[in-house]
């Protein structure tokens, strides 16, 4: 039972994060949505991604490269992996050079992107029926001029009542996501443990390897975690 519950937990929490996506034009343009609030960016994204999400899960399900381009195209702008790079590494980032750093964050978002394919894959039922019959409720917690909370209540037939909160960060006047927590858990605390669990010496290349080489146990970590 508690596998299940922690499978329905990261369906919810998937199809959140595949909010951020294929309303990147519709945020952009309808001129209704505050690009200001990030609750009402939010709300946009989600709503538009629900509907994506009910109609095209078969496609992603079956094609590992269409779940790949789906998240270069539409999801990766909306995170903010500079930002989560930069945490990740922790005072590592002050000595390592701008090259350093931008060879980690291309490791970080290739596996995120495979994390992502695997899970949208494996999870793909239970997101279905969460696109089709779930509801998300949104509350800003708090605001200021770069860094934003939105509380985000997630619901559905198959799943318990679960809250997640979403840390953003406006970059290039953009909202972007660069932390989820969910049972008081932080996503981007939990990645970091596990690659500095990976890396020992906490060197750069030791670092970067890690993300490379896949040795960074990050669905273990968020297991253990949840549950």
């Amino acid at each position: 039972m508690a596998f299940i519950h922690s499978t329905l937990r990261a369906a919810a929490l998937l199809a959140l994060m595949l909010g951020l996506s294929d309303a990147v034009n519709a945020a952009a343009n309808k001129e209704a949505i505050d690009e200001s609030n990030p609750e009402a960016v939010v709300s946009q994204v989600v709503n538009e991604a629900l509907n994506v999400l009910a109609e095209d899960i078969d496609r992603f399900k079956e094609n590992e490269d269409a779940v790949q381009a789906f998240f270069s195209e539409h999801i990766l702008p909306w995170l903010d992996t500079e930002l989560m790079a930069r945490f990740a590494l922790g005072r590592v980032a002050r000595q390592a050079t701008d090259e350093d750093i931008q060879r980690f964050k291309d490791a970080l978002e290739e596996r995120v992107a495979k994390l992502y394919t695997g899970s949208l894959q494996s999870y793909a039922e239970e997101t279905r029926h969460f696109a089709e019959r779930g509801e998300v409720s949104l509350r800003t917690v708090s605001t200021n001029d770069d860094r934003a909370v939105v509380s985000a209540q997630i619901s559905s037939p198959e799943l318990e009542r679960t809250t997640l909160r979403i840390q953003l960060h406006r970059r290039d006047n953009r909202w972007r996501v660069f932390d989820i927590e969910t049972s008081g858990v932080s996503m981007l605390l939990v990645f970091r443990d596990a690659l500095r669990s990976a890396a020992s010496d906490g060197r750069i290349e030791e670092l970067i390897a890690a993300l490379e080489n896949g040795t960074v146990e990050v669905e273990e970590a968020w297991e253990d975690e949840t549950n």
